[in-house]
């Protein structure tokens, strides 16, 4: 089984993702890193082809995740908005929301300017209203870990005790 990470911009996917996917002696895919080799800047992408353009991109990452060899993934934060996509894993993975507060979310992405769906300098209002938007897309999942006040490190080993209790129940 799989385990990925969904959860909004700046909540650690991509980092606790490095820390469980050691913890569980498994690969790590960030969905964002692999869409950047295989088709350039994801702000060159949004910019040239536009969001749907990059969402099927994501979608066909996330599709070949759930016929791939076991890993722990880094989803895009919109990854999980397609109905589809939540759907592809099901069979196959765990999906683990870390979740965040809109406040904490813009602390910790309000100097980034490479997120295209927040413009060149969010603000909270804008973190708060796409969180809301994406709040029922991010509560369909296995597990749902508050980050705000956790490091990686502490969320890793959270999920990597709860994937290995839930391995431990298939197998009776």
């Amino acid at each position: 089984m799989n385990v990925v990470l969904t959860g909004f911009m700046g909540a650690g996917k991509s980092t606790t993702g490095r820390r469980l996917a050691k913890l569980l002696g498994v690969r790590f895919v960030d969905v964002d890193a692999e869409i950047e080799r295989l088709h350039g800047p994801i702000p060159l992408i949004f910019e040239r082809d536009g969001e749907q353009a990059f969402r099927a991109l994501e979608s066909a990452i996330v599709r070949g995740l759930a016929h791939g060899e076991p890993c722990v993934a880094a989803l895009g934060g919109g990854a999980v908005l397609e109905p589809a996509n939540r759907e592809a894993l099901r069979g196959s993975s765990y999906i683990v929301h870390l979740a965040i507060s809109a406040r904490t979310a813009h602390r910790r992405v309000a100097h980034r300017a490479h997120r295209p769906l927040l413009g060149p300098k969010p603000d909270l209002a804008r973190v708060s209203s796409l969180l809301s938007q994406r709040a029922a897309a991010y509560a369909d999942c296995d597990l749902t870990i508050q980050v705000d006040r956790r490091s990686a490190v502490q969320t890793a080993n959270i999920i990597a005790r709860w994937f290995h209790d839930k391995e431990l129940e298939q197998a009776r």
